[in-house]
């Protein structure tokens, strides 16, 4: 892939950057059983086109990729692999389904999927694929300024948490989600109102930023009795400053110190088995501040995933 290019140092160990280091596969089948990380792209624009947001996500997967792609290496022999993009061209449930299809069968080969969006509908895709992968559910952390709990006749990027919490109730199981970063102009009292009658957990902006020992204490008991999370993020619950490049940007959204207080607590758990991060909009950024955000914590990512000994035999 064209995105995957960069500065280069030297062939040594210790000089290696994420683009000379990663595998382009065109099929996941090619890829054996082992320790490291695949990435997927979901390019998307249609769920945010019927969420009657702001296009420009289908640009995403490529724009973070290029910002990750001079990142330093911190990470051995950890494998890196990416099988390119889920191209969506209008039917987007068949897109959700091909995504989960192809995460259920990297987390079967025991690698754990990064997926870069693409509209927030990703996350449903990305969710059921680790669910079917790992044959029992996965609780979910989402780090968003938005429940993302319509109810709609089709998928948007507004309903992937109401569709998996359909999954969820199909086949017996309770559906754990816990929302990070919610706020309340952004969201109507019917939302709200459903939260609570599903049992949905959050943490709005004003505790993060006046009580933060409340909202870690408050994550931290909701992770206590988890086995397996999916880490999602919409790039809509950072403040405008330092994310425009999205579809909703919101000015009173987190800061980055903010954000890691909480991220740590969810990457310290030692129990996220997936990542999916959305709605990076590059026509809409303003020199590459929210896809080299969103790069910067892909990275940060695999640092915590590698340092909590995800791939221990």
């Amino acid at each position: 892939m064209s995105s995957w290019t960069g500065r280069v140092d030297g062939q040594k160990r210790e000089q290696l950057r994420w683009h000379q280091v990663v595998r382009v596969v065109d099929d996941i089948e090619q890829i054996s059983r082992g320790r490291g990380f695949c990435i997927v792209g979901f390019a998307s624009d249609e769920g945010v086109r019927r969420n009657k947001g702001r296009v420009g996500a289908k640009e995403g997967p490529s724009a973070i990729r290029g910002q990750l792609s001079s990142l330093a290496w911190h990470f051995g022999n950890v494998a890196l692999y990416d099988v390119g993009d889920i191209e969506v061209e209008g039917n987007l449930e068949d897109a959700q389904e091909r995504l989960s299809s192809a995460i259920a069968e990297i987390v079967k080969k025991g690698l754990f999927p990064i997926v870069l969006g693409g509209g927030h509908e990703v996350a449903f895709g990305s969710v059921k694929g680790v669910y079917d992968g790992l044959g029992e559910p996965v609780a979910v952390v989402n780090f968003d300024a938005h429940f993302d709990l319509r109810e709609e006749n089709v998928a948007t990027s507004g309903t992937p948490f109401r569709q998996l919490e359909r999954l969820y109730s199909r086949d017996g199981f309770r559906f754990d989600y816990m929302c990070v970063g919610i706020q309340r102009a952004a969201n109507t009292i019917e939302l709200f109102e459903r939260a609570k009658a599903l049992g949905v957990s959050w943490i709005d902006i004003d505790m993060i930023r006046f009580n933060s020992k409340a909202a870690i204490k408050q994550l931290s008991d909701f992770l206590k009795d988890k086995k397996h999370v999916h880490l999602t993020i919409c790039s809509d619950v950072f403040a405008q400053s330092i994310a425009p490049g999205v579809s909703a940007p919101t000015p009173f959204g987190l800061f980055v110190d903010e954000f890691l207080s909480l991220f740590y607590v969810v990457l310290k758990s030692g129990k996220v088995v997936s990542f999916d991060i959305a709605e990076v909009s590059p026509v809409l950024d303003r020199d590459n501040a929210t896809s080299k955000l969103a790069a910067y914590i892909v990275f940060r990512l695999v640092d915590g995933v590698v340092s909590n000994d995800f791939f221990k035999v």
